[in-house]
This record gives C-alpha cells, sequence and structure tokens, in this order.
C-alpha cells in the first residue's frame, strides 16, 4: 500500500515538473533567407541559438533548401528538428471548402479570405486562362500566400479525376463537345436542388436541345444581370445578354457556375423521360411538367401559394 502511494506521488510530481511543449503556427515569408528565418524564429522563441542554426545551415549548405510556407512548431525547439521540417516544407495547411456551383469571384473571395491568393490575381487569372466551370468544388489543404497557378492547378487537378475519359465519350453520344458538358453542369448546379432532380432537369435540357428549343433557364439569366437573390421579373428575361437562354437558342458561351461530381455526370447521363418544362415550387424543390399548360397552371399555384 506504502509502495503504491510512493509511485502515485512519485508520478504526479514527474507529471508537474515535466514541461509540455508549447505549439505555435508560424508563416515563413517567401523569399526568405537563412538568416531571416533565424532572426524570425529566435524572436518567435522557437529557436533558442540562431548563430548555432546558421552554422548547421552554412555546413551543410541548405540555405536554398529551406522552404517558405505554413509551420506548427515548438517554442526551444531543437535545431536539428527545425531544419528537417524547413527542408520538408509545410506541415500546417488551411482547410478550405468550396460549395458545389459557387462562381469564380465566389471561390476567389474564399481563398483571399483565408489568405491563401489574392483575390483579384486570382480572378483574373481565371479569366484570362478561361477556368470557369472547371474550379471543382471540393475540401482543399492550401498553405497560406500560394501562387494564383498552383492554386488553379489543383483545382483542375481534382477536376479531371471526376471527369473522366468515359464521362467525355458520354458527351460525344449526347452530341455535347466535353466544354458544351461543362457547360450544361454548371446550368444544372444552379437550377437543381437535390441529386434526384439534377438527372431529371439535365434530361428535360437535353429534350429542349434536341426540339430546338429555348432552355429558358432562370440561372443563366441571373448569371446575366448579376442579379444572385431577388425574384426575377419577366423584364428581366429579356436582358441582352449571349448568356439569357430565354433570348437565345442552344447552350450559353461558357460555364456560369462550377459544377459539381453529380451535376457533371448528370450532363452527360439524362433521365429519360417526356418532360418539358419545370418551376420551382414554394418548398424549393421544382413541379415537373409535359405541356405548357400544366406548366402555366404549375406556375399559377406556386404564385397563389405565396
Amino acid at each position: 500500500m506504502i509502495r503504491t502511494i510512493f509511485f502515485i506521488v512519485l508520478f504526479l510530481l514527474l507529471l508537474l515538473t515535466t514541461q509540455i511543449p508549447v505549439k505555435t503556427e508560424v508563416h515563413i515569408p517567401s523569399r526568405s533567407n537563412a538568416f531571416r528565418i533565424a532572426s524570425f524564429l529566435q524572436k518567435k522563441g522557437i529557436l533558442k541559438r540562431k548563430n548555432l542554426f546558421l552554422l548547421t545551415v552554412n555546413f551543410f549548405h541548405l540555405d536554398k533548401k529551406l522552404k517558405f510556407g505554413d509551420y506548427r512548431m515548438y517554442l526551444n525547439q531543437p535545431i536539428y528538428s527545425l531544419i528537417n521540417l524547413l527542408k520538408k516544407g509545410s506541415n500546417f495547411l488551411i482547410k478550405v471548402t468550396i460549395p458545389e456551383g459557387f462562381r469564380a469571384e465566389q471561390i476567389a473571395q474564399c481563398l483571399s479570405d483565408a489568405g491563401i491568393v489574392e483575390r483579384e490575381e486570382f480572378l483574373e487569372y481565371v479569366k484570362k486562362n478561361k477556368l470557369e466551370g472547371y474550379l471543382f468544388p471540393e475540401t482543399y489543404f492550401f498553405s497560406r500566400n500560394m501562387k494564383v497557378e498552383d492554386v488553379a492547378k489543383a483545382f483542375l487537378k481534382q477536376f479531371n479525376r471526376v471527369f473522366t475519359e468515359d464521362l467525355k465519350r458520354k458527351a460525344k453520344e449526347h452530341n455535347l463537345t466535353p466544354h458544351q458538358a461543362v457547360i450544361l453542369a454548371s446550368i444544372i448546379e444552379r437550377e437543381a436542388k437535390t441529386k434526384e432532380e439534377k438527372f431529371l432537369i439535365s434530361g428535360i435540357f437535353h429534350n429542349r436541345l434536341k426540339k430546338k428549343w429555348r432552355l429558358e433557364s432562370c440561372a443563366t439569366v441571373r448569371y446575366a444581370l448579376k442579379k444572385w437573390k431577388a425574384p426575377l421579373s419577366i423584364e428581366d428575361t429579356y436582358v441582352k445578354s449571349p448568356f439569357n437562354t430565354y433570348r437565345h437558342f442552344g447552350l450559353p458561351p461558357a460555364p456560369i457556375s462550377n459544377p459539381g461530381a453529380d451535376s457533371l455526370i448528370a450532363a452527360v447521363s439524362p433521365k429519360k423521360t417526356a418532360l418539358m418544362f419545370f418551376v420551382v415550387s414554394s418548398s424549393g424543390t421544382h413541379k415537373f411538367s409535359r405541356y405548357f399548360k400544366d406548366h402555366i397552371r404549375a406556375k399559377w399555384m406556386r404564385k397563389r401559394k405565396k
């Protein structure tokens, strides 16, 4: 019994006297040389012996191998551990989740708010390289102050993983180029409220394209007007824009959002249906119709419920 008490007391004393490493987040700015890194880490309390750090780096010719970025480091961390960490690169990444259907400017704002890239610089790169529609919505882990091209590559890499050669082949079977499939998917993403609706709405859009009807998508009108929340009026559908599918036949000239996997698949795998119309209901989902008279009735019923 006395021995047990002794070991318990000893354990508690060891616990109280043991210094728990304090972890802190550190950002090493780009183009920082070894001297600047050492000075910065010493100021933060992470590096104790600055001169020994610099001597080690110089002796092993590691100056150009130390990488900038975001790290999690410990106060008074051993020099060999710091150098190994700085050679490997960032060990602390920022989590960013891009929702399905976000436009490039919304994505740019998310990235800017997280400190990953400058908003306008990213948008300029997207516009120049025509990447709207190809910024795949997913959860990403980025470093702070990245190059816009590296961030864009991450989006494109994920897009290409999802939009496979098989989907491109299916697009061709439906008389769509891969880019046209992405445009259609971007409209479906903004129109449909559920996964099931995406395939049905895709079927309706394919029916309209085959019959050479206008798509008459409200989502494209919103994109043309930059009117994202307020209700659309009849006058809004008259807006002169190549994106207005109430005025122009076929698909708009470019994607209106960045679609997710379900919308990309739905665009090239439309549900076979005789339906030709849909209108959003009071519940937020859609009411589908085959005939125009039923479509008008559905719109009237929606207004009545309001």
